[in-house]
């Protein structure tokens, strides 16, 4: 093998990892133009504008990390429990899914994703559960039992 030849390999090799890094760490992003008020995991409430939800890396099979923007402004990192549901979503699309409260604001609750064929939803409610638990103020979400929200996201 000739030295450019194994610099090509070299250089092909390191290309590979990186791009492979790049698939493990996520890199998938979803946005929606959100229409209301909303609340995030962690309890932060922003006006209306465009959430961005990116996978950030898996943790392990029953859970992963996903940062967030809102706006253009980032707001963290929240934990999803994946979940394979029966929800139709198209390819490179996803459904965020959130609970109307009472005083009309969307409480995230996750997003729905396909992927390979399959549909995931990542549970993000788990955080919601938490501050509960906790005793930390959250918005109301003993609304209407139908107050569920889908909004397509790209």
């Amino acid at each position: 093998m000739t030295r450019t030849t194994k610099n090509k390999t070299l250089i092909l090799a390191g290309v590979l990892l990186l791009t492979a890094t790049v698939a493990q760490a996520g890199g998938r992003c979803f946005n929606a133009q959100i229409p209301q008020t909303m609340v995030l995991p962690d309890g932060s409430t922003h006006a209306p504008g465009l959430l961005r939800i990116c996978k950030d890396r898996t943790i392990s099979p029953a859970s992963s990390l996903h940062r967030s923007d809102v706006e253009g402004r980032s707001i963290g990192m929240f934990l999803g429990a994946p979940r394979h549901v029966e929800m139709p979503v198209d390819e490179g699309r996803a459904q965020f899914v959130f609970k109307r409260t009472i005083d009309d604001k969307l409480v995230l609750l996750g997003y729905a994703v396909n992927l390979s064929n399959e549909t995931t939803f990542f549970d993000m409610s788990r955080s919601t559960d938490a501050r509960v638990a906790n005793g930390d103020s959250i918005p109301d979400l003993n609304g209407d039992a139908e107050a569920v929200v889908l909004i397509a996201g790209r």
